[in-house]
């Protein structure tokens, strides 16, 4: 039962940051630079709960950007990266309390919260940018490590703003 719930809970939560990328932030924020805010879902779901469903999701909110930005897979490959590479990232920065079982996101210390955040979306904004570059949608030049940039930290800032509201942990 516990399993469906997770799994009810967690379509819900994919479908409705889509809607909310899509529909708010599916545009550039500042000389073509976008915020990817859907990556909120891949930093704070649970770690404990099953793997395979988490990366399905991951690939999901990827594939349904990917869909109405008409990308190509760009976005479902970056979101999938990311979410393989979490629990690494998790262990990097906490150590030894990631293996406790009440472990959350939400008892990060502030530092390495935003360690954690930029770390995973630098991650996928240079998976994002580096697969557009080699489609040839982009122009090779300093303006990619530009957007990478710029991206990372807009998107950073949004995440940080979330962690800020929301103070209670799942």
């Amino acid at each position: 039962m516990n399993f469906i719930k997770n799994f009810v809970v967690s379509t819900f939560y994919v479908f409705s940051i889509c809607l909310i990328q899509i529909s708010i932030f599916n545009h550039p924020i500042f000389l073509g630079v976008y915020s990817y805010v859907y990556i909120i879902f891949i930093l704070i779901y649970p770690y404990k709960w099953n793997k395979y469903i988490f990366l399905f999701f991951s690939f999901l909110i990827g594939f349904i950007i990917d869909c109405f930005m008409n990308t190509g897979g760009t976005h479902a490959f970056s979101t999938t990266l990311s979410a393989y590479l979490r629990n690494n990232f998790l262990k990097f920065f906490d150590g030894n309390n990631f293996n406790q079982q009440n472990f959350s996101i939400y008892n990060l210390s502030f530092l390495k919260k935003i360690f954690y955040i930029f770390s995973l979306v630098i991650i996928h904004d240079i998976s994002l940018l580096m697969i557009e570059l080699l489609n040839g949608s982009v122009v090779i030049s300093k303006i990619i490590f530009f957007k990478i940039l710029f991206s990372s930290v807009f998107t950073t800032i949004l995440c940080i703003i979330y962690f800020f509201l929301r103070k209670t942990k799942n």
